[in-house]
């Protein structure tokens, strides 16, 4: 016998005004702080979206379990026209072959989920709330794009952050840095998309910017 799924309650969630913008993300801090505070500012009873962020079902960090952090929601509640689930994940060269990226997306598209992935690092979406990349030379895009550690706990998209910023705690992001300017990381991030629609950037880019564009053209 399936699961009964139910309808989505919280204290501040009215379905008459309310749609739903369900986040996902594979980080456990710097996303999640994120789009905590983007919920607190943007969020509100008064305005049509209404964001939730699910929490992690087990420390493992792969995009499957963030994709089936996702499934689990969508068996669980009710969703109605409009309601949007979104899946935030990095690159990560590393770890993630292209093979698991294509296989993650077309599961998203074939379940109706959004992809909002950076490459190859989410740090790429905050760098763009400060600068624009065309500011960098070639070399330095491809140095970004390498993302490599350049010490025992920095990549250069980290160590880039700190030379702005003069700090970046990746497990407690001063989020001041990036929030007043917001709306321009959103028109920067546009500006990279080379394909509308493309699944995921091949290149130094990010779709987070689709998300936050969802969410402040609802407020």
């Amino acid at each position: 016998m399936g699961r009964e799924r139910r309808e989505f309650k919280r204290p501040t969630f009215k379905r008459e005004i309310n749609q739903l913008c369900i986040i996902a993300t594979e980080g456990q801090k710097t996303e999640i702080k994120y789009f905590y505070r983007l919920k607190n500012e943007y969020s509100l009873p008064r305005n049509r979206i209404y964001i939730e962020i699910l929490p992690k079902l087990t420390p493992m960090s792969s995009p499957t379990s963030v994709l089936n952090m996702l499934n689990e929601f969508e068996k669980d509640y009710i969703l109605r026209e409009g309601d949007e689930l979104w899946m935030v994940i990095d690159r990560d060269k590393q770890s993630w072959t292209s093979a698991t990226i294509s296989q993650v997306a077309r599961q998203c598209y074939q379940k109706n989920y959004f992809l909002a992935l950076s490459n190859p690092a989410f740090e790429v979406w905050l760098l763009l709330h400060l600068k624009d990349l065309t500011e960098y030379t070639a070399d330095e895009i491809e140095e970004l794009f390498q993302n490599r550690r350049i010490s025992k706990h920095r990549t250069r998209l980290e160590r880039e952050l700190i030379t702005i910023c003069g700090s970046y705690n990746k497990n407690n992001p001063n989020l001041d840095h990036y929030f007043p300017y917001i709306r321009v990381a959103v028109q920067r991030g546009e500006n990279l998309i080379k394909e509308p629609n493309e699944r995921w950037p091949n290149y130094l880019g990010t779709h987070v910017c689709k998300l936050v564009r969802r969410i402040l053209d609802q407020t």
